[in-house]
């Protein structure tokens, strides 16, 4: 495929990196295997990996719940498609001025503002940021549900308390694209 000449070589390859990512994570059936009807929880849904999944899910007639962190990238999401038809944004939480919450503080949250998760747990977790929301995101997905997760922008060290995990028959599924592998080693 030739490159559009009005971009670098890195910006011609970033979409095909995190478009094929996004897709093993969300819809391959070696990933999430993801459904119409799905809840999607999607953690910075207007980046670039984020906004891949938002429209993955979207598309897929799936519904993302898209967690941005400032007004103006909600824009974005709400652009893209999410939060229509969805009275008071249901389907985006802003965390703005807040650090992404641990377990108990998406318990909070969710008391605080249900549309966090739609009113439902997320079938699937589109989780990328790592450290500071993995723990979250094994709490919030319903039991038997999936946490795709890649990358770890926030850190390597994923911290979350097993029970929810293995007391509520939950999935955590890793996947990146082929392009982002080590040599030598497996790609998921």
């Amino acid at each position: 495929m030739p490159k559009p000449a009005h971009l670098t070589w890195e910006e011609a390859a970033s979409p095909g990196l995190v478009n094929s990512t996004a897709y093993r994570q969300l819809v391959s059936t070696n990933g999430a295997n993801m459904k119409q009807g799905d809840t999607v929880l999607i953690w910075g849904a207007s980046g670039g990996l984020g906004s891949y999944a938002t429209q993955f899910a979207l598309n897929g007639g799936a519904t993302p719940v898209c967690v941005v962190s400032s007004p103006e990238k909600a824009e974005i999401v709400r652009k893209m498609g999410a939060g229509r038809h969805r009275p008071f944004g249901r389907g985006l939480q802003v965390l703005e001025g807040r650090e992404h919450p641990g377990p108990q503080g998406v318990a909070a949250l969710r008391q605080e503002d249900p549309s966090l998760t739609g009113g439902d747990d997320p079938d699937i977790v589109f989780e990328h940021p790592g450290r500071e929301t993995f723990g979250a995101s094994v709490y919030v997905a319903r039991k038997g549900g999936t946490i795709v997760t890649c990358a770890s922008t926030s850190g390597y060290m994923h911290q979350y308390d097993n029970r929810y995990l293995w007391m509520n028959l939950k999935n955590i599924k890793s996947r990146t694209s082929p392009t982002t592998a080590s040599p030598g080693k497996p790609t998921s």
